[in-house]
C-alpha cells in the first residue's frame, strides 16, 4: 500500500510538473504581439514573413507546449502575407492557412475556447486563396478595383446551424453586411 501512495504522488507531481510546462513560450508571446501590433499600424521589427519562418521553426522543433502554444502559432501563421498578381490577391503561402486551421482546431479541443471562431475563419481563408470561394462566410477582401469590401463565394452547401457552431452569423446576416463576390470556380 505504501508503494501504492508513492506511485500516486509520483504521478501527480510528473503530471503537475507536464501542466506547468503548458504555460506560454517567450517567443510565440513575443511574435504575436508583433502580429498584433503590426494589424493596428505600430511599429514592429519583424515583418510577417520573419514571424512566420520562426513560427514554422518553432513547429518543426516540437516547441509547442499546449493550446496556447497552438493558438499563437495559428494566430501568426494566419496572417500570411499576400501579394498581387495578375491584378488579384493571392497568398505567399495559402498552406500556412491550413497549418493554422489545425492548430486552431487542436488549441480548441486542448481548451482554448477563443479559437472556435478562428477555426471556421482560417479554414474560409484556405479555400478562398486555393479554390476561389469559402465554406462559412468569414473572409472578405478588397475589391482591386471598387477598393471596397467583398465577401469570397460562400458554398451554399454550409448550413447556418454549421455556422452558429463556430459562432458564425447565419448567411443572412453576413449578405447584409458585405456583397458577395461572383463566383470564379465551382464548389466542389
Amino acid at each position: 500500500m505504501k508503494r501504492f501512495g508513492v506511485l500516486c504522488v509520483m504521478l501527480f507531481v510528473s503530471f503537475l510538473s507536464s501542466s506547468l510546462a503548458w504555460g506560454q513560450t517567450p517567443l510565440l508571446k513575443q511574435l504575436v504581439q508583433e502580429d498584433q501590433d503590426s494589424r493596428m499600424g505600430k511599429s514592429v521589427t519583424r515583418s510577417d514573413q520573419d514571424r512566420i519562418k520562426l513560427v514554422l521553426e518553432l513547429i518543426a522543433k516540437g516547441s509547442l507546449k499546449g493550446p496556447q502554444d497552438q493558438f499563437d502559432a495559428a494566430l501568426v501563421l494566419q496572417h500570411t502575407p499576400l501579394t498581387l498578381c495578375d491584378g488579384k490577391l493571392v497568398s505567399m503561402s495559402a498552406d500556412n492557412y491550413l497549418m493554422a486551421h489545425y492548430l486552431f482546431i487542436s488549441a480548441y479541443e486542448g481548451g482554448y475556447k477563443d479559437a472556435r471562431y478562428l477555426i471556421a475563419a482560417s479554414i474560409d481563408r484556405y479555400l478562398s486563396f486555393t479554390e476561389g470561394y469559402q465554406k462559412y462566410g468569414t473572409n472578405r477582401v478588397n475589391n482591386q478595383v471598387t477598393g471596397k469590401e467583398e465577401l469570397v463565394p460562400i458554398d451554399r452547401k454550409t448550413t447556418d446551424e454549421e455556422r452558429a457552431k463556430y459562432g458564425v452569423p447565419p448567411l443572412s446576416e453576413l449578405l447584409k453586411q458585405f456583397p458577395e463576390q461572383a463566383p470564379a470556380k465551382t464548389p466542389r
